[in-house]
């Protein structure tokens, strides 16, 4: 049940928590809040506290330290917000309003028998932590009679047998009493006594008490602290071609309650050989119960030596493994004062909120001899984002990629790509060799001839020199510094402000659905011309722009178009104003809407959203008056042109004669097409 926290101000990082104290402070409120504050606690952006204050929704007051904001009136927005009594904010979904239980679905195999008695106990369950206790050693007394390992003497709920010293739980007493986590009896017989009638049946390898446990779990305390676990099939996945021959010692960092570990089990590892670490105890306790079910043992020793809590990013008392493997936290470390700690033997530790994910790699890493084999689940973003630049670094100096295995989004309700990385430890920086990659069912290898540091694996071989070509021309641009960007209209609550006819006062907006490559369908949406009530909009002269181009903003590639009139945009679709000396505005959109740059963007960056940040980096060729002229022409051939078959054919040309000026030959333009 390995987790990623999303966010954490713990002073160590936690896996998986059955309860988590309140942390008391002595400090009193200050009756007042500084903006930064008041967005933390309305969770949204600063960009929009400040709109918010422009528009009169949170309002400053005079004090001593300046203008601040008066912290009940803040409460009372935030009591509205959640309520949803706010005008314009009905629709927003605050993460600590979310109430409620649900089935893990996707955590263990959909045909185990047990789904339906969990999903029966999620749907009735209305009870404290203390009654989730109690159910947590029902399930497991009730696993140990089902898989033989304790014989059943009594009638109905154990527990409570167990409690009044009419059941013997015999050589597994002491995880019991564990699993009790010092809950005090009397509050537990009351506890037990509530539960609903359920019988669940002993599945070898699976983690049980791991489901329940996720799925009684309430939706907000889950989605705050990023509790998200890695279903079965998985693991399964993640350890099938892992070597677990006898002596191959593994270990997962961060276990939850082991389904890694148990997924080895299963494929014949031996006990004796699978370690097991992690911050919360109670998250090692369900890991040893997952031992007792499914490894036969019940040698309390072994298992409190081979699965412990510790902190595995600071312990010095790890043992020597030739494999760590699991689902490391994803999130980042927003506590700098353990960052700092942790900064002292990582260097991807030493910056701003760290993300937990590159200090498991890194600290993983360091755990092993060479030829030592790290295999994580992981976020897609370790690969290609800005932000982990440090630990893609790292490993390139520390170790090679074996193999990528891209996965899309596999945790229920996250939108988040996933992909199992393998890593092998090597004792010399830039290792090269050949990487095996799995990409939506197509493997391939990449031989890695391109940079070190370029972990875009969804590239193939000969997509990556298409690339390299276009990036290397020597005569080519950025748009950086040459354009300038605005965004389209946040109305704050498009009810009611967004017209579908035109009314006194009203004006066309153009969406992002409007437009189509160097074409803008007529707008059906109408919007005050007045622009003042509306939660952000940019200087009203970009939108008057003459000759301004449009793109859509959600979109995996750029989608342009000229406006000639002066329009005003909505949020989905954005402005761009080329300022180039010798390049035309005409000739950018051209090169924008060719496929080579659609190719360049879905190959380079893998995005559904069109950033700014994105088309500043992409290389404009720097092309001939006559050659522009000839795109010009062909453009508004294209515009005036009716016939869809002249249209696709005049789209082809523009489309050749932009790979032309690109310098891309028949093999490139084959790559490119296909």
């Amino acid at each position: 049940m390995s987790d990623n926290v999303i966010e954490t101000t713990d002073e160590s990082v936690s896996s998986d928590t059955l309860s988590t104290p309140k942390r008391k402070y002595n400090v009193k409120k200050s009756r007042y809040l500084t903006l930064k504050e008041v967005c933390r606690l309305l969770e949204i952006s600063i960009a929009t506290g400040k709109n918010w204050k422009k528009l009169g929704r949170i309002k400053e007051v005079e004090t001593q330290e300046g203008l601040l904001f008066e912290r009940k009136e803040i409460k009372k927005l935030l009591t509205s917000m959640r309520k949803g009594d706010l005008d314009g904010l009905k629709s927003r979904r605050n993460k600590s309003a979310l109430k409620g239980r649900e089935l893990y679905v996707n955590y263990v195999s959909k045909v185990s028998p047990n789904h339906a008695a969990v999903s029966s106990l999620v749907n009735g369950f209305s009870g404290t932590q203390t009654t989730v206790t109690a159910l947590l050693c029902e399930s497991f007394l009730q696993l140990l009679c089902s898989s033989g390992k304790l014989q059943r003497t009594v009638e109905g709920k154990l527990f409570l047998a167990y409690l009044k010293n009419e059941f013997d739980a015999g050589d597994y007493e002491w995880l019991l009493v564990e699993l009790m986590n010092k809950t005090p009896a009397n509050s537990l017989l009351k506890a037990g006594q509530k539960l609903q009638e359920f019988t669940l049946e002993y599945v070898p390898y699976e983690d049980t008490l791991g489901l329940i446990y996720l799925s009684l779990m309430e939706l907000s305390k889950r989605r705050q602290s990023g509790r998200y676990y890695t279903p079965q099939n998985l693991t399964d996945i993640a350890v099938e071609t892992l070597n677990v021959a006898d002596g191959r010692v593994f270990l997962d960092p961060c276990c939850g309650s082991g389904n890694f570990l148990l997924r080895l089990l299963k494929r014949g590892a031996r006990v004796e050989d699978l370690y097991g670490c992690d911050l919360d105890g109670f998250s090692v306790t369900l890991a040893r119960v997952n031992f007792v079910l499914s490894g036969n043992t019940s040698d309390k020793d072994l298992l409190t030596s081979h699965l412990i809590q510790c902190d595995t990013l600071t312990s010095k008392h790890l043992p020597k493994v030739d494999v760590v493997l699991g689902n490391p936290p994803w999130g980042s470390l927003d506590d700098p004062k353990v960052a700092a700690r942790y900064a002292k033997g990582l260097v991807c530790a030493d910056k701003n909120r760290p993300c937990l994910a590159d200090l498991f790699v890194e600290r993983s890493l360091k755990l092993l001899e060479s030829g030592g084999i790290v295999r994580f689940v992981l976020p897609e973003a370790l690969l290609n984002v800005a932000s982990h630049e440090r630990i893609r670094q790292y490993i390139s100096e520390n170790a090679r990629v074996l193999s990528v295995r891209y996965l899309g989004e596999v945790f229920h309700a996250v939108q988040c790509p996933s992909v199992i990385l393998t890593l092998e430890r090597t004792s010399y920086a830039g290792a090269m060799g050949e990487v095996i990659v799995n990409n939506d069912k197509e493997t391939y290898i990449v031989r890695r001839k391109r940079d070190r540091n370029d972990f875009n694996f969804k590239v193939t071989d000969s997509e990556a020199l298409v690339l390299s070509k276009m990036e290397d021309l020597e005569n080519t641009i950025r748009i950086r510094g040459h354009a300038s960007f605005a965004l389209g209209i946040v109305t704050g609550s498009n009810s009611g402000k967004i017209k579908d006819s035109k009314e006194d006062g009203f004006e066309q907006v153009i969406r992002g659905s409007d437009i189509e490559p160097y074409k803008i369908n007529s707008p059906k949406n109408f919007i005050k011309s007045d622009l003042s009530s509306y939660q952000q909009v940019a200087p009203l002269e970009f939108y008057r722009a003459q000759n301004k181009l449009v793109y859509r903003f959600i979109s995996r590639y750029p989608i342009v178009a000229m406006d000639t009139g002066g329009r005003l945009t909505l949020n989905s679709c954005n402005v761009l104003i080329p300022k180039f000396e010798n390049i035309s505005a005409v000739f950018v959109m051209a090169v924008l809407n060719s496929s080579a740059m659609r190719f360049y963007f879905e190959k380079k960056f893998n995005t559904i959203k069109v950033l700014r940040s994105l088309l500043e980096e992409v290389p404009i060729p720097l092309a001939s008056k006559e050659d522009q002229m000839l795109i010009e022409f062909m453009v508004t051939e294209l515009n005036e042109c009716t016939d869809e078959n002249k249209q696709l054919e005049l789209r082809h040309k523009i489309d050749r004669k932009i790979c032309e000026i690109y310098g891309l030959g028949k093999r490139a333009l084959n790559t490119i097409e296909n």
